[in-house]
């Protein structure tokens, strides 16, 4: 039986690095695209240094190597070192770059798989599930969920999935700004502290796997650890690791009268958005 070939955008990113690995274990041909050289090493992969706003170079890819499936990680998200994050740039990478690999995918009958971000829920509040109207603040959310629609409209196999903040045991700096001031030294914690839904590495690839297996659904998932992180804990750990040495306690009531003060203040935006997100993490379902 001939090996699945699967494709995974943004393959030299944290997530793609890791998937294109755990695909290759299984057996199955990767075919990577990314802006950057390859960080993957396998006799099952192949690497495409490609510029996704480039439609034709996209194209290309499709009909050089027979692409059975497509994950589409590759995204502007709130990235260090990046010189334009204006909402135009977000557009572009985000909406007019994914049309692209979607259009060539739907064109050369390949199965997509689009990773977007719990984000697009925003404010929100209470217990979400995946078809709860989403709310998007900040200019990544915004854009990931209007290339969710793209993907709706121009694939006619597909999945969604909105992931929780991605770690792996190496990098959690999206994790620690749950209970960091400033790692490693300065923790603080919202009361008794507080449950946050994110998602290992490993759990995010293996789902991605299942679905390289699986028949597209055509639904929106949500993906998320079975058990939530809960600061209190991490701070415990990370102090008995010499670390979160001066542990800043704030009483919840002034955390959340602060927000909203400030919400009132300045309106829905992405600094109230942050504090939000502190104050009222988010549950999905």
């Amino acid at each position: 039986m001939e090996k699945s070939t699967i494709l995974i955008t943004g393959a030299s990113g944290m997530i793609g690095s890791h998937l294109a690995q755990r695909l290759l274990s299984a057996g199955i041909n990767v075919v990577g695209v990314d802006r950057f050289e390859a960080k993957v090493e396998g006799g099952g992969y192949r690497h495409c240094v490609v510029d996704l706003g480039d439609a034709a170079a996209v194209e290309q890819v499709f009909q050089k190597h027979k692409i059975d499936r497509v994950i589409h990680l590759a995204a502007l998200a709130h990235r260090h070192g990046e010189p334009d994050l204006s909402i135009e740039r977000y557009i572009h990478v985000n909406v007019e770059c994914s049309k692209n690999v979607f259009a060539a995918a739907e064109k050369n009958n390949a199965s997509v798989l689009y990773i977007s971000t719990v984000d697009v829920f925003g404010f929100t509040r209470g217990t979400v599930t995946a078809e709860t109207v989403p709310h998007p603040v900040t200019s990544y959310a915004k854009t990931k969920l209007m290339a969710e629609e793209e993907c709706k409209n121009i694939c006619t196999k597909y999945s969604i999935f909105r992931l929780s903040p991605v770690y792996t045991p190496e990098i959690k700096r999206d994790i620690q700004k749950r209970y960091y001031l400033k790692s490693p030294k300065y923790a603080y914690t919202i009361g008794k502290g507080g449950e946050y839904e994110v998602l290992d590495v490993a759990k995010a690839t293996e789902r991605m796997l299942e679905w390289c297996i699986d028949e597209p659904d055509c639904k929106t998932h949500i993906i998320k650890d079975d058990k939530p992180m809960v600061t209190s804990e991490c701070i415990k750990a990370e102090k008995a690791e010499g670390r979160a040495k001066h542990v800043i306690y704030c009483p919840r009531w002034i955390a959340v009268a602060g927000f909203h003060l400030l919400k009132c203040l300045t309106g829905k935006n992405k600094y109230t958005y942050l504090l939000s997100k502190a104050v009222y993490p988010l549950k999905t379902k």
